[in-house]
């Protein structure tokens, strides 16, 4: 049976409470999760919760992973964590699970990785220089370039550019860079999800597209040249498109994947369409690596309102991606 190593994210979110409901309520799936953090904490936790969890340490000689039990691989933490009371000393707590989890993914332990979700704020004021999982994804695996997408059953999104000020954005707009992430999106697309010549919609970078230039340069100086030298090459690439337009449903040909040059131009559309059945997946690292679509929701921390169902879509979807 696959199995997916799941790093609870921040404890003092609903990290622990999503991997509880999701995995330790005795649900058969047909791939075995292993969480990464603290065994008393899961317990602390499930008891808040008012759920009955039988916890086991997972120590890696296990043959199988029974669903009647939530598996966790024990990262002992010594600070008193509180549902709803983010801590900057607990980043290293954080990060370590993380880390863990991935590098024993990348050995081949785990068939993939799925990630919980951390506050970046917390873990920068904890003296850990972190823009998030995707950028730390790349530095882990030691590759130059990976590409964040959030998907869902109905729309793929990926991003020219991630955790940036808005103003820097033009700055990473260059050929090279837009070529490389629509090669990444193309290969991954065929290798992972068996599409066998994918249609990439990319949406321009200023209003209108540039409006031929009027409304910025980027557009034409950049994108369309980059487009055509990808079609020619036996790609099949679209845009730039307005990005105002660019998602409604108009009886045109739907495309497989929609690229955004910047994080608030495409995520907002998605996540309004979909949240909670949205899986934030890393294209392009040398294993599979999926992530819920929502934060840290301290308010929500310690109470049984915290919804687990885009923790099992992310699971699901990496397991899928494994059997492929």
């Amino acid at each position: 049976m696959i199995k997916i190593a799941v790093s609870s994210g921040d404890p003092a979110g609903i990290g622990p409470d999503i991997c509880i409901k999701a995995f330790g309520q005795k649900i058969i799936y047909d791939f075995s999760p292993v969480i990464f953090g603290d065994k008393e904490l899961f317990k602390s936790r499930a008891k808040t919760l008012g759920i009955d969890v039988d916890i086991q340490i997972y120590t890696g000689q296990e043959i199988e992973l029974s669903n009647n039990s939530l598996w966790v691989a024990n990262q002992y933490c010594d600070l008193n964590i509180l549902p709803g009371r983010p801590d900057p000393n607990c980043a290293d707590f954080i990060i370590s699970n993380f880390e863990q989890a991935v590098e024993r993914t990348i050995s081949e332990e785990f068939e993939a990785v799925v990630t919980c979700p951390i506050n970046k704020e917390i873990i920068n004021k904890g003296g850990i220089q972190f823009t998030g999982h995707t950028e730390e994804l790349a530095k882990l695996s030691k590759i130059d370039k990976v590409v964040m997408m959030l998907a869902t059953k109905e729309l793929k999104v990926a991003l020219a550019t991630t955790h940036l000020p808005l103003r820097e954005v033009p700055e990473y707009i260059t050929q090279d860079h837009i070529e490389e992430t629509i090669l990444i999106i193309n290969n991954d697309l065929q290798k992972n999800w068996k599409i066998k010549n994918p249609l990439i919609k990319v949406l321009g970078l200023n209003p209108h597209a540039g409006d031929g230039g009027f409304l910025g340069s980027e557009d034409q100086e950049i994108l369309i040249p980059v487009i055509k030298k990808l079609n020619d090459m036996g790609l099949n690439i679209s845009g730039p498109h307005s990005a105002d337009t660019a998602f409604i449903n108009n009886n045109q040909i739907k495309p497989d994947i929609v690229l955004a040059m910047y994080h608030d131009q495409g995520l907002p559309v998605i996540k309004t369409i979909g949240f909670g059945k949205i899986t934030n997946v890393t294209l392009g690292l040398p294993f599979i690596r999926t992530s819920v679509d929502h934060g840290t929701a301290y308010d929500m921390a310690g109470s049984i309102k915290a919804d687990e169902s885009s923790l099992i879509e992310a699971a699901k979807i990496a397991a899928s991606i494994a059997i492929n």
